[in-house]
């Protein structure tokens, strides 16, 4: 009975060990798209994150020796000396992110697991990855969708898609605000991918590496100095699909708990419970970051 006893202990920790190594394993390669794309904040405490945001100021030219400096916060300017201020008023804010809490899980058979624990192993890591990878994609996709951009462009449908016109409209959107060149992504629906590798004015086979490497492989690494990420989870109604072109620090996500996994055993189902989880929240900080884009698809 020992022995027994002592191999049944041996195959639940096997089982749970070898897990572990498979969620860990296929949750690095099915991971969120967007999450790298925006701003991260890790560690959160409570159920809200608040992220601070900061509006424009001014400065001042020629102040005159040992005059008051005009605060750039202060919006009666009453400390204003003999220099000219010229600017906005600096003003603090605050963003609000809403942490919710996501779950996903199975229950593997003790039987089964004796047979084709290999199998389910597998599978579920697999489903347990990207079902919350999925889930951080739609926390960010949703607080785009709930927020309202500073710039939204249009583009029609067919030929004159998401376009070299139109993409060239969404960089200079963001140029005249004064948005950082660095760091930016266009999150894009596979019909709008479609629309650019079909303008001839940016893709031929005779117009370099970036040409090429779009005809060989059928994707785009960036364009316009835009990280190009192609998404399913982007918002539609009947004809139109929103996305999105973004700056890293214009979208913020608070994050409680990482995907973490877990397996315990639940005697009354005869199973073990396998279970990720992860605790996390989406906001636009700056609404000069975004621009939506509306493809007619």
């Amino acid at each position: 009975m020992a022995l027994v006893g002592n191999a049944g202990t041996s195959v639940s920790n096997a089982f749970t060990t070898m897990f572990s190594d498979d969620v860990k394993h296929q949750y690095q390669q099915l991971t969120s798209k967007l999450v790298g794309s925006v701003r991260v904040v890790r560690n959160v405490v409570g159920s809200t994150y608040k992220f601070n945001t900061l509006t424009k100021g001014g400065s001042i030219k020629n102040k005159a020796r040992f005059e008051d400096i005009t605060a750039m916060s202060d919006t009666s300017k009453s400390l204003s000396g003999g220099g000219a201020y010229t600017g906005g008023t600096a003003q603090n804010a605050q963003i609000t992110a809403t942490l919710a809490n996501y779950h996903s899980g199975e229950y593997v058979d003790s039987l089964d697991e004796l047979k084709t624990n290999l199998d389910l192993r597998m599978s579920f890591a697999e489903a347990i990855g990207g079902a919350l990878a999925r889930a951080a994609d739609q926390a960010i996709i949703d607080a785009l969708d709930a927020a309202t951009p500073t710039n939204i462009k249009t583009t029609a449908q067919g030929a004159n898609g998401l376009n070299k016109a139109a993409l060239l409209e969404v960089h200079e959107a963001l140029n005249a605000l004064d948005v950082p060149s660095n760091d930016r992504a266009l999150i894009i629906s596979p019909a709008a991918l479609t629309d650019i590798l079909t303008d001839t004015t940016l893709i031929s086979a005779t117009d370099g590496q970036l040409s090429n490497q779009a005809l060989a492989t059928g994707y785009l690494p960036n364009i316009f100095g835009f990280s190009v990420i192609v998404s399913n989870l982007l918002t539609a109604d009947s004809v139109v699909r929103k996305c999105y072109a973004i700056q890293k620090q214009s979208v913020g996500l608070a994050v409680g708990k990482d995907i973490s996994t877990r397996i315990d055993y639940v005697p009354q189902k005869a199973s073990h419970l396998i279970l990720g989880e992860m605790s996390m929240g989406a906001a636009v900080v700056d609404a000069d970051g975004v621009v939506e884009i509306q493809v007619s698809e």
